[in-house]
């Protein structure tokens, strides 16, 4: 399957869930949870005394946009250091532990992938869509931005980022201000959530 089919069956998926209202908006708080990551390691959202922004990034096996989406979000760690915190949520009914921890290996990601398989966290948050960053500002327990790390993909092609969305947010909270921007509509895969479906 090349780039461009692969992008494109996933902006159909996406397509479905647009208009969905989300649940967890910026400026509302995001409760504490734990989880295991893809190592067995329990992980806590918050860490205790902690103020370093907490960044979320939505993880789903297979997805191209996901595997295209990680290097980008390393380069912004790597630019930032131990003065945020990444993790990567996963969500999928169908992505197990060891099939997570597969994909972590094959594609290199460098963050711990919480594993969200009965969904309990992607409903709280609402998630539609794998690659959609979170950033929480751990002093107010605040979502401050929801939405994709740049302008750099879309369903039909890449191209040079112009709109930096989680650098700005970033660079916002880690200087007590307000993100300028704290919503913006990315692309994605779609992550079923058959409860809410239902409902």
């Amino acid at each position: 399957m090349n780039r461009i089919h692969a992008l494109s069956i996933c902006g159909i998926a996406a397509s479905l869930v647009m208009g969905v209202s989300y649940a967890t908006l910026p400026g509302e708080v995001v409760e504490d949870f734990k989880l295991v990551d893809h190592t067995g390691k329990t992980q806590a959202l918050y860490e205790s005394s902690s103020t370093r922004p907490i960044v979320i990034m939505i993880q789903g096996n297979g997805c191209p946009i996901v595997r295209h989406s990680v290097p980008a979000l390393k380069q912004i760690s790597d630019k930032y250091g131990q003065a945020v915190r990444f993790l990567l949520l996963n969500s999928n009914l169908q992505d197990n532990q060891a099939a997570i921890a597969k994909e972590v290996d094959e594609f290199i990601f460098p963050f711990p992938v919480l594993v969200d398989q009965k969904q309990v966290i992607g409903e709280k948050l609402q998630v539609q869509r794998t690659s959609e960053v979170f950033v929480v500002d751990p002093r107010t327990r605040k979502l401050v931005y929801r939405g994709p790390i740049d302008d750099r993909l879309s369903y039909e092609r890449q191209r040079p980022a112009t709109k930096h969305y989680l650098i700005d947010a970033l660079d916002a909270t880690l200087a007590g201000q307000a993100v300028k921007v704290p919503y913006a509509d990315g692309v994605g895969c779609l992550v079923n959530f058959p409860n809410r479906l239902a409902r």
